[in-house]
């Protein structure tokens, strides 16, 4: 059974949230297993694949939210040094 949120986690969880956008991509039934399987051979999922698809075709790379807040933590640390 898993722990019940904080409410610290909750909020944490919806301004992350608050900073996403979604896009449903429709697909027939038969064709999902394929795409599935195909992502998971690559060692990743259909929503990563997507958005390395997209990034392919559109010629610009999408950092995600939690690799911003990664880099911005680490250049925050290197002016406090």
């Amino acid at each position: 059974m898993l722990a019940k949120q904080t409410v610290e986690q909750r909020e944490s969880h919806d301004r992350y949230m608050e900073k996403l956008q979604d896009i449903k991509v429709r697909v027939p039934k038969e064709h999902y297993q394929t795409i599935k399987s195909y992502a998971e051979s690559k060692g990743t999922s259909i929503n990563k694949l997507i958005i390395s698809l997209l990034e392919k075709e559109i010629g610009t790379e999408f950092t995600s939210i939690r690799e911003q807040n990664r880099l911005k933590k680490d250049e925050e640390s290197k002016q406090r040094s």
